[in-house]
């Protein structure tokens, strides 16, 4: 467990000067003086500070060009610094050494973040599991940063030793002994140790590590929206420099022929034969159980058109560098997109010979994807056996299809929020499915997982440019079973009366 005392600068002893502490705005931050007042404009707002003194506005427009001093603040600027401690959020604390040569900065990424502080830590510390390190893209300066989605500052360690000492808390140590084992003093270790617990990156014990979290899914949750991390966010358009994919996938690797034209349905049959919206709201299931013929070649036809095809292409501007051709779907899709491509991994399908096809969305047509080899066919049939695994081994598939997305799609404009985006398109493309597959009396089955690698080799496929993110199971209904409903089931009246719940489904 860590013990934070919370205790004033150390004096310069033994003949030693200790470590210099500084405060800097963050380079976002503008201040417009006017007169005794202030304006600061940020990444989060604008404040408008009110009779600061013209003496302190000066001053606080130093910090956006040069450090200031912890402790002459203290001494000189105690204004300043209480005005800093009002919007920690603005600010960047660096430890270095008595000559300036920094050792670590803590920049504050949240407006939930406060001043991190000169806590002395004592006693053992150890990392929070949460905690990461990594380096900037090029053209970032900084060689490497501690990172945490508990943290609500990101910790630029400017040396290598730096790196070590944090690396040497993987195993609960005191930061004299971390500090020894980086090659660092112990005046730098405790200094680097107070930055850390300051800044959120211990163990802080008790449970307070979000015991029901793992780390990827934290990690990917608190970056993926705004809050808990300072980088641009949403449609930044930050890969301008790398041509936009094109909105529909073209022939890839293994397709041969002109492939297989599938027939269009008919509009007045399909209405003519749809039960009503609530009906298949209401009575759409995951069905793991198939009739004795399996699906047919026209039933696949029919879904995949309803659900999946483009219905359009809507041209981009050629003079707009943010502009690029959108695709129209039966399902939404943010910014028209169009990322994500189906799939097939055939078992059993009358009309069909079994394999691997990729469904040609603008042209309504399956792509065979032959295997060439013996090592695609032993893939194809990993991928099967973990779709029947995924269904606690309850169905032997007819037809998986398998949902890729091409990430640059989605990458070339959005920033940090890429692959939750396409997974939300995952999920309004499952409950497309689920209904249109009801509606026509067939078995859907989304399933919550499935494997990545074998998927790649299965359908030929870079892993890092089209991925699978979704899998779907369709066979053929059994007759007996009902594919609508004819009324609502909830439990509105149990909950409301306060009994039990169990009994209600």
């Amino acid at each position: 467990m860590t013990v934070i005392e919370h205790l004033p600068p150390a004096p310069a002893t033994g003949g030693h000067r200790p470590l210099r502490r500084l405060l800097r705005l963050r380079p976002e931050v503008d201040v417009t003086a006017q007169g005794a007042d202030v304006e600061l404009a940020h990444p989060w707002g604008r404040q408008r500070v009110h009779a600061l003194g013209e003496r302190t506005v000066a001053a606080l427009a130093e910090l956006t060009r040069t450090d200031a001093d912890l402790d002459e603040l203290a001494l000189d600027q105690v204004r300043l610094l209480k005005l800093l401690e009002r919007f920690p959020y603005l600010v960047t604390t660096t430890v270095t050494d008595p000559l300036g040569d920094p050792l670590a900065t803590a920049v504050p990424i949240a407006r939930s973040a406060d001043l991190p502080g000169f806590a002395r830590p004592t006693g053992q510390l150890v990392l929070s599991r949460f905690a990461y390190l990594r380096r900037l893209p090029d053209g970032h300066g900084e060689s490497c940063v501690l990172e945490s989605p508990m943290a609500p500052f990101r910790l630029v360690l400017h040396r290598a030793a730096a790196g070590a000492f944090v690396t040497a808390l993987g195993t609960a140590r005191t930061a004299q002994d971390a500090a020894l084992l980086a090659g660092m003093s112990a005046g730098e270790g405790e200094a680097l140790a107070g930055l850390l617990a300051g800044g959120g990156f211990l163990d802080a014990g008790q449970g307070a590590e979000a015991p029901l979290w793992d780390f990827h899914d934290l990690l990917f949750h608190a970056r993926s929206r705004p809050g808990r991390h300072d980088y641009p966010s949403g449609g930044v358009f930050s890969h301008q420099d790398i041509p936009q994919l094109p909105a529909v996938s073209g022939p890839g690797t293994r397709e041969e022929g002109p492939g297989i034209d599938l027939p269009v349905p008919d509009w007045e049959t399909v209405l003519a034969r749809d039960p009503a919206l609530s009906e298949v709201l209401e009575g759409r299931r995951s069905v793991r159980l198939y009739a004795e013929t399996p699906v047919t070649l026209d039933q696949l036809a029919e879904l995949l058109y309803r659900v999946a095809r483009v219905r359009r292409i809507i041209p981009g501007d050629p003079a707009d560098p943010h502009s690029y051709d959108g695709v129209d779907r039966p399902y939404p899709a943010g910014g028209a997109t169009g990322e994500l491509e189906v799939y097939l991994s055939v078992v059993r399908c009358v009309g069909l010979e079994p394999g691997v096809y990729r469904y040609d969305a603008a042209a309504h047509r399956l792509r065979p994807r032959p295997f060439q080899n013996p090592a695609e066919e032993n893939a194809f049939a990993e991928l099967i056996t973990s779709a029947w695994r995924a269904t606690a081994q309850s169905v032997e598939p007819q037809v998986l299809l398998t949902v890729t997305t091409r990430f640059g799609r989605l990458s070339w404009k959005y920033s940090q929020i890429a692959y939750a985006l396409t997974l939300k398109h995952v999920g309004v493309l499952y409950q497309t499915l689920y209904l249109v597959a009801t509606a026509m009396g067939l078995a859907p089955c989304g399933l919550g997982s499935g494997d990545t690698d074998a998927a790649a080799r299965a359908l030929g496929l870079d892993w890092a440019a089209e991925s699978s993110v979704g899998e779907f199971l369709i066979g053929s209904r059994p007759s007996g079973l009902p594919r609508t409903a004819h009324g609502f089931a909830d439990v509105v009246d149990a909950a409301r009366a306060g009994e039990g719940l169990g009994g209600s489904f």
